[in-house]
Formats: C-alpha cells, sequence, structure tokens
C-alpha cells in the first residue's frame, strides 16, 4: 500500500511501474458510454511533462489558478502542478452569462501568477480578467508538449504547500485553505481506514472535481489505492440522475456518493422500471456529507433501490470540511446508520466516529469548556489533517485555526463553527453555529426548521428552502424562503402554500412565520457542493432579488 510514500507525487511514480500501471482514470463524457482512459503510467507521463513545462516557465512555489473543465485534463494538471511544486489553485469554470465575481475574487486572493486553463476557455473568460489579472499569465494545457522525460524529478516535503482550496462560502466570503502534502496524506489513510477500502474497491463519481469531496474523496482516494475510478461530469448526472446509478450498477461500482440532494435527487427522478434495471449489489460505500444528512432521505432511498439490490448498511453518513483537509468523521462501513429522534424536529443521523489521529471534542463557545457526552455545542477539531489556515488571512486564521480549551489552555483545535453532540462515541451535527435562530430566548436550528417547511405542501421542492433570523419591527422574526416544483411554480396557489408553512411551523416549532417567499425550482443560491448559501439568500431576501410568487403576509 501507499504508507511509506511521502506525497501522492511518489505513489503515482509507484503506480505507474507497478501492477496498478494500468488501472486509473475512465471518463464517461455524456455519462453513459466511455470516452476517454488515463492510465496510472500514462498519468504520469503526462503530468511530469506538464510539470517540465511549468518549470520552464519558472512557475514552481508559486500559485497557479487551474481553470479547467471536469475531464481528465484537470487530472493531469493537477499532479503536473504537485510534481512540479506548483501551488494549484482549483476552481470552477463559470457558466456562460454568470457572474465571474467568486472566480475574480479567488485569482485575487490566491494571487496567482498565472491561469493554467484551456485555448477555448481562455477565449471565453480572458477578456472579464483584464484588468483584475493584470500582468497574470494565461497558459493553453494543450500546448504543453513532450512526453516528460525531460522531467529530472523534484521531490518536496511532505510538509509542502499542496493546493489552496477554497472554502465553499455557504456563509460568507470564500477563504484559501493550505493544504499540505502531508494533510493530504494523513486524510487519505484515514478515509481508506474508515471506510475500509481496499485494492478491490472501485470509484465511480459525478462530483466536481475542483471541491474538496470530488477532488480528495474521489480523485485522490483511488489514486492513492492504486485502482480504477469511473467519472462522469455533474452536469450529466444533474441532466438525467439515473446516469450515476447507472454507471455504479455496469462498472461494479463499491464506492460512490455525495451530498444529501443527490439522492433525494434519484428517488425524485426515476421510475420503478429503470430501479429494476439496475444491479446495486456490489454498492458497499454510499458516502452522503457536505451537507445535513436526513433520516428521511436514507429510508426513502434505501427502499427505492432495495429491488436493485441495494443495503440499507451500505449508507454512510460521513462529516468533514475543507479547513480538515475533508474527512473528519465517518460511520464504520457496513453498520446501519444511527439515528436519534429528537420530539418535534426531523430526526438526526449519526455522522459516525472521528477519524483515526484526528481529535474531535464538543466545546461550549463561551466558556471554551469541554462538554460531556450529550450535550450540544461547538465541534472542534485536532490533528495532522488539519490544515494550515487561510492564505494570507493571519486574523482569520488565528480565529479558526488557533483555539484552546479553558482551563489548561489545551490546543490548538480547529473551530469548524457546527454544533453537535456525541453519543456512544458517535457525531451528531445539529447545525451552524452562526446561523442558530433565537427568538425569545430560545434556539432554534434553521435546518429544523426547513425540513419542517420542505413537508408542509408536496408543491414544495425537497431540500429547497432556508429559514432565516430576521427582525421586524425591532422584534426577532423567522423568515422562510422556498422553492416550488416546476408543477408548483405553474399551479400553486401562493396563499395556500404560504398558510401550509405557517401552520406546519407553529404546530411543531412553537413559531409564528413572519414572510414566506415562494421562489422559482433551482433559484435558491447554493454551493458547487450543493450547500445553501445563506448569506447570499439573506442579501437576495433584503434586496428583493428573487424571482417569487406574489409575497404572502401572515393572515
Amino acid at each position: 500500500m501507499g504508507e511509506a510514500a511521502a506525497t501522492l507525487v511518489a505513489l503515482l511514480e509507484r503506480h505507474a511501474t507497478a501492477e496498478a500501471a494500468q488501472e486509473g482514470y475512465v471518463y464517461l463524457a455524456n455519462g453513459e458510454a466511455e470516452t476517454e482512459r488515463r492510465s496510472f503510467a500514462a498519468l504520469h507521463r503526462r503530468a511530469c511533462a506538464i510539470a517540465a513545462w511549468l518549470t520552464r516557465l519558472r512557475l514552481a512555489d508559486r500559485r497557479v489558478l487551474l481553470l479547467l473543465r471536469d475531464g481528465l485534463d484537470f487530472i493531469d494538471a493537477l499532479m503536473g502542478c504537485f510534481s512540479a511544486g506548483v501551488i494549484a489553485v482549483p476552481a470552477a469554470v463559470p457558466r456562460r452569462n454568470r457572474s465571474l465575481g467568486t472566480l475574480l475574487a479567488i485569482a485575487r486572493d490566491a494571487e496567482v501568477a498565472a491561469i493554467l486553463t484551456t485555448g477555448d476557455v481562455r477565449a471565453d473568460l480572458k477578456p472579464a480578467f483584464a484588468d483584475a489579472a493584470a500582468g497574470v499569465a494565461w497558459l493553453a494545457l494543450e500546448t504543453a508538449e513532450g512526453d516528460g522525460e525531460d522531467w529530472g524529478g523534484r521531490r518536496l516535503p511532505p510538509d509542502a504547500l499542496a493546493f489552496l482550496q477554497y472554502t465553499s462560502g455557504s456563509t460568507g466570503t470564500p477563504k484559501g485553505v493550505m493544504v499540505s502534502h502531508a494533510n493530504l496524506m494523513h486524510n487519505q489513510a484515514a478515509i481508506r481506514h474508515s471506510m475500509r477500502l481496499s485494492r478491490e474497491s472501485r470509484f465511480v463519481s459525478w462530483l466536481p472535481l475542483f471541491h474538496d469531496m470530488g477532488l480528495i474523496g474521489t480523485v485522490m482516494q483511488p489514486l492513492y489505492l492504486g485502482i480504477t475510478c469511473v467519472l462522469m461530469p455533474p452536469v450529466a448526472f444533474l441532466q438525467k440522475p439515473v446516469r450515476w446509478l447507472k454507471a455504479i450498477s455496469t462498472h461494479r461500482g463499491t464506492v460512490s456518493g455525495g451530498p444529501n440532494f443527490a439522492y433525494d435527487l434519484v428517488v425524485d427522478k426515476t421510475a420503478p422500471e429503470q430501479r429494476g434495471a439496475l444491479d446495486l449489489g456490489c454498492w458497499q460505500v454510499a458516502f452522503n456529507g457536505s451537507e445535513p444528512v436526513h433520516a428521511e432521505t436514507i429510508e426513502r432511498f434505501a427502499a427505492a433501490f432495495a429491488p436493485a439490490g441495494f443495503r440499507r448498511r451500505a449508507c454512510y453518513p460521513c462529516y468533514g470540511m475543507a479547513e480538515s483537509t475533508l474527512f473528519a468523521a465517518g460511520a464504520t462501513q457496513g453498520e446501519e446508520p444511527a439515528v436519534v429522534p429528537r420530539g418535534v424536529a426531523p430526526a438526526l443521523v449519526g455522522c459516525g466516529r472521528p477519524a483515526p489521529g484526528a481529535g474531535l471534542v464538543i466545546v461550549d463557545p463561551l466558556s471554551r469548556r469541554a462538554l460531556p457526552e450529550g450535550k450540544t455545542g461547538e465541534i472542534w477539531l485536532s490533528g495532522a489533517s488539519v490544515a494550515g489556515g487561510y492564505y494570507n488571512r493571519p486574523e482569520a486564521t488565528a480565529e479558526s485555526f488557533g483555539a484552546r480549551m479553558a482551563p489548561g489552555n489545551e490546543g490548538p483545535f480547529l473551530r469548524t463553527g457546527d454544533l453537535g453532540f456525541l453519543r456512544d462515541g458517535q457525531l451528531f451535527v445539529t447545525g451552524r453555529l452562526k446561523t442558530l435562530i433565537i427568538v425569545r430566548g430560545r434556539n432554534h436550528h434553521p435546518e429544523d426548521i426547513e425540513a419542517t417547511a420542505a413537508r408542509a405542501n408536496p408543491l414544495l421542492a425537497k431540500s429547497g428552502g432556508v429559514a432565516l433570523g430576521i427582525e421586524e419591527g425591532r422584534r426577532a422574526a423567522v423568515a422562510i424562503i422556498h422553492e416550488l416544483t416546476r408543477e408548483g411554480w405553474r399551479h400553486a396557489d401562493p396563499a395556500s402554500v404560504s398558510a401550509d408553512i405557517r401552520e406546519a411551523i407553529t404546530a411543531e416549532h412553537g413559531l409564528q412565520v413572519s414572510r414566506v417567499l415562494l421562489i422559482r425550482p433551482g433559484s435558491l443560491p447554493r454551493t458547487t457542493s450543493g450547500k445553501v448559501r445563506r448569506a447570499a439568500c439573506r442579501t437576495l431576501l433584503e434586496n428583493g432579488g428573487f424571482d417569487s410568487m406574489p409575497a404572502q403576509a401572515p393572515a
């Protein structure tokens, strides 16, 4: 296995000359037919050629924005950067007619020396970068020639910075998390151990490659193990969700997953006859993370795909974030997910136990004292997977990565900003510290209110709402913004749907809803990993920026 190797670069070199040489990546450009394949031997050759090219351009130890569409070119470029000691900054290629604000902010914040992309993307985007990225070189990946034989190699120390992973910005401005090669190797070992993976494992993924779950969880882990990974672009899954499960069935995937919404989507968008044509008995780890894991989603998915051989015990809730490289806690493979009822609130799903080598404590955020099992507080993390902080942001780094517990000043810890509790050693995540809604002195988790709202009327989209604490007349109040289904957008009576939401939330939470906004399907601002962008929702609410049905005042 790869534990003795110091970096993924060293592992790739080993795989390229060993029995794993013919393993690697398979790409399904349309989500169905194989269009490209990259063995580890071929990947190594291409990475060496790119490394030699980047070195000639004197980009070693500098930051380079990777602006490549999901595909095997992205993996070539990433490993080329790693091999040359270039600090990669992965980012999403914006869709046409979309704002470049986030991308420009990342380029400025990271102080990139170059943008590594393709000729067609460069032609589309370079004019918009004219003022914001003056002096930044634009590099077309297809111009990196050679077979890599002239690359002498560069041995990087494990603590060298590998890349900047920009946070998805669900609650604020994205920040560049500094991830080292040692962080990556430690996290890969934790993923392998917790998911019980081996050389017999096989990955299938539709997740975006530039984002931590897709990048570290489903691109780097197969490289770490020296096994095959079958990839498709996210749009192929979103356009026709059954493609994801067809790929697992056809390619005999044992490991695959995504955010909670993906499991709801594939249930909603498949018919019984489509499910019956699948064979999902091979699927051993159906990981679910990046956003709150819902018990209802697990039950719906397991029931819908049981006829295809899917087993409920394959459901694998997990917890992590970019600041901890990726993986921080996960279930034990093969065990039934743990579910804890919570009175009127939705049941909580356990996200498993801390990863090997990770410290995880629940802390009162005010007193900074550790809390006993069963008590809810902020989740604090420590260990070798915790990244080195935020690039060029010393104050934010000290605040988030330098926490210490009272009374003995133990630490440092990473303050996650997430709330949760431990029960029988398992982590249960209850919400975000900064998004708590406080009304008349009582704390309410917005995720609980959102789940209640989604169940209030069948014309409301599942996992398509956000609850926000607002002030009206100097009093704390609650606003609900919720997507309608396509049918709902065409035929809903907004007064009736709004009334259903208000009644459900009053009955289950004892709260009066001040505002309800019913919005167009797919218009709720989300991050690339599917999380609701709460800060953006608040801004749009305040500025009247949503495309909505007529606003409904309380009855």
